[in-house]
């Protein structure tokens, strides 16, 4: 059904197995229309048997610019569409200053919780195969989820956060 959809020719729409994400790109002093794509995909999505749900949808705002322009909410069955700051697309935590800040503090803790986990494990005396496989099926995936995509504009703070809970590891 999502392969069928296809809104005004949009080129930047990506659809996934149960999530679509859209973008438009503004330049500076002109309107944006995307409440046009919206509205478009909505009653496209409707004819084919689904409805958005407002609740689900989230709109983030990425700009550069030092002044931040104001823009009508985007509004779908009647309610407007939550802005925030920073939204989890596809495993990542994207963040309207397109820093890693957010995405470095949920892997770190999601790292720590599965460390405890880990040494409690050790604690139990279990064998070092089991400690192994616990490791390498349930921390080092989290750590390494698309480190391809943020792992070069890292600041070294960032970097140091992740590294410190390597070095626990090791302990």
């Amino acid at each position: 059904m999502m392969d069928d959809l296809d809104v005004a020719d949009n080129k930047n729409l990506w659809k996934y197995v149960d999530d679509s994400t859209t973008s438009e790109v503004i330049n500076k002093d002109q309107p944006s229309i995307m409440q046009a794509y919206v509205n478009e995909f909505s009653s496209k999505s409707r004819s084919d048997g689904m409805q958005l749900k407002e609740s689900k949808c989230k709109e983030l705002r990425i700009s550069f610019s030092t002044v931040r322009e104001s823009f009508d909410p985007i509004i779908i069955n009647d309610k407007n569409i939550e802005v925030v700051q920073c939204e989890k697309l596809l495993g990542l935590t994207i963040s309207d200053n397109l820093k890693w800040n957010k995405h470095i503090e949920t892997v770190c803790k999601k790292i720590s919780t599965r460390l405890y986990f880990l040494r409690q494990l050790k604690r139990a005396k279990l064998p070092s195969k089991d400690l192994l496989l616990f490791y390498v099926t349930c921390i080092r995936p989290v750590a390494e989820y698309a480190c391809e995509v943020f792992h070069d504009s890292l600041t070294k703070y960032l970097s140091d956060d992740l590294e410190r809970l390597h070095a626990e590891l090791a302990e």
